[in-house]
C-alpha cells in the first residue's frame, strides 16, 4: 500500500466533505420503517475518545462484517487494535487514513452498513447476522472493494450521529494532523538546509 504525500491527504479531505454530502443524500432514500423480527449479535465497547481510535473501531467494524484478510492490507490486525491506538507510528497512521478511504461509507452503504435508527434500538451502531435480515433489507453476500470481491459475513445498521464520530470526524482530524506533521517536517529540512549553507559560507 502506498504511504499518502501531502497532494494525497489534501485530496481525502475534499473527498470527506463529499462523503458526507453524499452519504446524507442516500440516507434520506433508505427505508427507515422496518419490523423487527431479528436478532442483533452485537456488543457494547469502550472506545477512547482520539481520532487514531475511533478509525480502528471504524475498521474493526467493517472487518466484524466483512472477510477481509492481510491481502487487502499486510497490517490489518495492527490496525483495528483500536485500544493501542496510541503505539501506531507515523507510517502506520498514513496506512490507517489509506485504509479508511478505500472502505469509505459510499463503497459500503446499503450494502453492509445500512441507515436505520430503528434496528439500532438503544445503540448508536448493531450488527446482525447476514440470514436474519433477509427478509428485512435487501442484502447481498458478498461486495467488490479495491477490485478484490468480499463476502459479507454481517450487516450493520447505524445512527448518523455513529458515522460522525468514528468516520468523518476522525477522518478530517487525522488529515489533518497528518498535513501539519509533513507540513512541520518540511520547514524543519528547509531550516536545516539553511544552517549547512550557512555554515559552508567563507569570509574573506
Amino acid at each position: 500500500m502506498k504511504k499518502p504525500n501531502s497532494v494525497y491527504i489534501l485530496y481525502i479531505k475534499q473527498l470527506l466533505s463529499f462523503l458526507q454530502t453524499l452519504v446524507i443524500y442516500t440516507m434520506a432514500l433508505a427505508v427507515g420503517n422496518v419490523r423487527l423480527h431479528v436478532k442483533a449479535t452485537g456488543t457494547s465497547v469502550q472506545v477512547p475518545a482520539n481520532p487514531r481510535a475511533k478509525l480502528m473501531y471504524y475498521v474493526s467494524c467493517v472487518c466484524d462484517a466483512l472477510q477481509l484478510d492481510t491481502s487487502d492490507t499486510r497490517n490489518i490486525a495492527r490496525l483495528k487494535d483500536y485500544q493501542n491506538y496510541a503505539f501506531l507510528s507515523e507510517n502506520e497512521k498514513k496506512e490507517l487514513l489509506v485504509f479508511c478511504a478505500i472502505l469509505s461509507p459510499d463503497v459500503l452503504l446499503n450494502k453492509v452498513f445500512f441507515h436505520n435508527d430503528r434496528m439500532c434500538g438503544d445503540s448508536n451502531n448493531e450488527f446482525y447476522d447476514i440470514g436474519t435480515v433477509a427478509n428485512q433489507l435487501v442484502v447481498s453476500s458478498s461486495i467488490v472493494i479495491g477490485g478484490q470481491k468480499k463476502s459479507i459475513r454481517k450487516i450493520m445498521t447505524f445512527k448518523m450521529v455513529w458515522l460522525e464520530r468514528n468516520y468523518l470526524e476522525p477522518m478530517q482530524a487525522l488529515a489533518s494532523e497528518l498535513e501539519e506533521a509533513e507540513n512541520s517536517r518540511r520547514r524543519r529540512a528547509l531550516q536545516a538546509q539553511r544552517n549547512r549553507s550557512d555554515d559552508s559560507c567563507v569570509l574573506l
